[in-house]
């Protein structure tokens, strides 16, 4: 995947939009938006990081949650994987639901996530996999299984909140698989 230099308008734009300044922020938004360069979206994070303003998260996640560019999935996934992100994960799997992107591939990746984080993480995870369109490959719903399988392994007795998350999560991986295990006795 080719990625686009960050230009100097581009970086321009990123500290007008830290400035806090409602003018400058939305031309920052434009600019940004209108370059289509996904090369800026780790950068975007960063600034969520440092930036505790709720009017920069707002637009921020709102203009990842209206990139079109296929490529971006694949480091919008990356994202969700990098511990440096681990204060975002929650936004950017809500960035991922509001998203017009299909992210069908990276169902396992959802599927772990759930199983890593809090409550509120495994019912995003659980709204972004009911809305997948899918077909789903099998060696995702395998990989998801498996994923679903260690977090049950490591169970422990008390039953919680997010574990019938999770096992709704299963159900629908479960419903998944036996729609392809269906696919294959057709042909």
């Amino acid at each position: 995947m080719a990625q686009k230099k960050i230009t100097v308008p581009l970086k321009k734009a990123l500290v007008d939009l830290e400035s806090g300044v409602p003018k400058k922020m939305d031309k920052a938004i434009q600019t940004i938006s209108s370059s289509g360069n996904i090369a800026l979206i780790p950068a975007l994070l960063n600034m969520l990081l440092k930036h505790s303003n709720a009017s920069i998260h707002k637009k921020v996640l709102s203009l990842l949650a209206d990139i079109r560019a296929n490529d971006a999935k694949e480091i919008i996934i990356e994202c969700l994987k990098n511990d440096t992100y681990e204060g975002l994960t929650t936004n950017l799997i809500n960035v991922v639901w509001n998203s017009k992107l299909d992210f069908s591939e990276y169902i396992a990746e959802f599927v772990a996530l759930s199983t890593q984080g809090d409550l509120m993480r495994a019912i995003e995870c659980l709204t972004v996999i009911e809305n997948l369109t899918g077909p789903f490959e099998e060696h995702h719903l395998l990989e998801s299984q498996l994923y679903l399988k260690e977090y049950y392994s490591e169970l422990r007795k008390e039953r919680s909140q997010k574990d019938e998350i999770i096992a709704e999560i299963a159900m629908f991986i479960q419903e998944q698989n036996d729609g392809i295990d269906a696919d294959l006795l057709i042909e």
